[in-house]
């Protein structure tokens, strides 16, 4: 199931979720369509299966990022590096095929967000502050919703929008990144970035 899961997610970040149907995604399998309903009862099933198994590897994904050695600023780059391998080549009708045609899924990720992403944005920013890399008195439930809301932003962007013809999700997402850290960070933290990260940052673009 979970290799299922896997390779259809792949088709709906390159295609769009509306676009793929059963019969395109057994044939990308190489199953017949009859075995893949024994795993899933339709396609609305199989939706929410690949959202619910993705915050769940998120979710874990945090937990042991929040282990590794390193500040604030090392393990928002690490989780940000993260988003943008999975989600850099998103198809922007992703997030309006799922909220339009699949509420029950778009209802789990945002769930997921209002509850796990931002609190771990939240514990970042709490991190970050203690070690004397972010600036004192931010309002981190704020910071923290903003912070989500850019990067929703970016996933909904119209495909058709000639200002965007050449940009790529996984750049904006990059330089999303670094503002918001230059946004957060005090004298101290925004050396760090520019000393230690900025240049490896740019020499992944």
């Amino acid at each position: 199931m979970k290799h299922i899961i896997e390779e259809t997610s792949k088709l709906f970040i390159r295609y769009g979720v509306k676009s793929v149907s059963m019969d395109d995604i057994a044939n990308h399998l190489g199953m017949s369509k009859k075995t893949l309903y024994q795993y899933f009862a339709d396609k609305k099933d199989l939706v929410l299966s690949i959202i619910t198994h993705h915050t769940a590897e998120t979710n874990f994904c945090f937990h042991e990022l929040s282990k590794l050695e390193g500040n604030a600023i090392d393990i928002l780059v690490k989780v940000s590096e993260i988003l943008i391998e999975n989600f850099g080549k998103i198809n922007p009708a992703v997030n309006f095929d799922l909220q339009k045609y699949y509420p029950e899924a778009f209802k789990a990720l945002l769930d997921h967000k209002h509850s796990h992403v931002l609190e771990n944005i939240e514990l970042n920013l709490n991190r970050g502050i203690k070690e004397g890399l972010y600036r004192k008195g931010l309002n981190v439930k704020i910071i923290a919703y903003f912070y989500m809301a850019r990067m929703d932003q970016i996933f909904a962007l119209d495909a058709s929008d000639e200002s965007l013809k050449d940009v790529k999700t996984e750049d904006i997402l990059r330089e999303l990144l670094i503002y918001h850290i230059r946004g957060i960070a005090n004298e101290k933290g925004v050396e760090y970035l520019e000393n230690k990260l900025l240049k490896e940052l740019k020499g992944k673009k």
